[in-house]
Parts: structure tokens; sequence; C-alpha cells
């Protein structure tokens, strides 16, 4: 575990959302810690402080110090809630910790050897992750910043389950606790699947080239046609031969 992070705050006099938003004009964010045998506490911390906090690896499940006006509590991260677009921190949420006492908490998975995988090495296949993070409990002295997962000898249609992870010691997962039939697929890996494309343009031409040649057929049979007529024309017809000849008489 990292060594304990500390950050300044300042208690909130005023809540509300026209105090939230003239706290973030100023470079701070709103946060509230609770939890505990205490009252909540409303705080503020400066942006740019949690923003960088936030970016080092661990900081949502490591005890972290906030000091206020000299006092100190260890907490741990409950909730950070960003802006949608931006992702900019709005707000976060405290929940105090004892080192001694137990907590319940979400943290992420860390999948190892992915790139020797025995099934994707040697056997063609791909690996999907099914979860990328699960809920823990333990004591805080004992809480880990994430669970490693590894995937070295995971061959062809082989998976890890939640009870197969490897915890440290202390640590449980919860919903294990309420039956077997709550386990669930944590990473497997499976054949690549092969999706063909039918050639649909080539087809199109085809059937363009068809059509484009059966217009030159049609028109061919149009001009045999054509012929055909004129040669009727210059043939006398029965009658016109019969009124020639009586005019010669």
């Amino acid at each position: 575990m990292n060594d304990q992070m500390l950050l300044e705050a300042k208690e909130r006099e005023l809540e509300g959302r026209s105090s939230n938003k003239s706290l973030r004009r100023s470079g701070s964010i709103p946060a509230v810690i609770y939890g505990g045998k205490k009252d909540p506490v409303s705080i503020s911390l400066m942006e740019k402080d949690i923003t960088k906090a936030s970016e080092i690896t661990g900081f949502a499940t490591q005890i972290l110090k906030i000091s206020i006006s000299g006092n100190n509590e260890d907490v741990v991260v409950k909730e950070l809630q960003r802006h949608p677009s931006t992702q900019k921190l709005l707000h976060a949420d405290f929940l105090r910790v004892n080192p001694d006492s137990k907590i319940t908490l979400t943290v992420p998975l860390k999948f190892l050897n992915e790139d020797i995988c025995v099934g994707v090495k040697n056997q063609g296949g791909v690996i999907s992750h099914i979860l990328n993070d699960i809920e823990i409990t333990c004591l805080a002295s004992n809480l880990p910043e994430s669970i490693e997962v590894d995937l070295a000898e995971l061959e062809l249609d082989d998976s890890i389950l939640l009870s197969e992870l490897v915890l440290s010691e202390g640590v449980e997962i919860p919903i294990l606790s309420l039956g077997e039939d709550r386990d669930q697929t944590v990473v497997s890996v499976s054949e690549a699947k092969v999706i063909d494309i039918e050639p649909e343009i080539e087809e199109e031409l085809e059937e363009g080239e068809e059509g484009e040649e059966g217009a030159e057929v049609t028109e061919e049979g149009e001009g045999e046609a054509k012929e055909g007529e004129e040669t009727t024309k210059d043939k006398d017809s029965p009658e016109e031969s019969s009124s020639k000849d009586k005019n010669k008489e």
C-alpha cells in the first residue's frame, strides 16, 4: 500500500446548489465526510489538489487523511462525481474508517500476463473481461489497491470465477456468502469468431453488368425488327401489284 495521502480541506458553513456553484467558480469542489460514530461534515477541497490525487494509482482504494483546521480524518473514497462531458470533478463523498474496522469497498481487477496467455498465444482464442471490479470486505488496514488475476495458464474455453480469485488474508467477497449460485465468471478465453462478409458490392456490379448486356440484346433485337420493317416496305403488296398491271393495260 502506498504512503498515506494527505488532503487539506475547509469546513463548509453554507450548502445548497448556489453555494456549490460559487465554490466551483472559485476553484474548489464541495465534499462530505460521513460514517463512524460522528456526524457528517460538509467540506470543500481545492479542485487542483484532488484532481491531481485522483490520478495516482490506488487513490480510490487506499486510506486517505483529510485535514480540517488541524483535525485529521482517516477516510476512503466512496464516490467521485464528474461532469459527464468534461470529466471535471464536481463532488466527492468520503467514508470515515478505523484501521481496525471492517469496510466494504469496490476495488479494480488487475489482469496479468494477457500477452502470454496459453489460450490466446498458442490456441488462437480471445480474452473476454466480464468483470472489471468487484466488491470486497476487509479490515481498512488490509485494503488492497486491486485484485490480481493471472491469465498465463488460462486455456481455450477456460474461465476464472469469483470463487477462484486469489485474495489476500482477511479479504472476502461478500456476494459469495449468499450461495454458490451467486458465483460468476470474471474472465474467459473463447474461440475467435470469424464473420463472413458477403461481397455485396461485387454482386451489385455483376447484376449491373448483366443488365447492360440485356440492354444491348434488346437494342439489337430492336435493330433487327427495324430492318424487317424496311424489307417489308420495299416489297409491293398484292393489291399494289394488281393496280399497276391494270394501268399498263
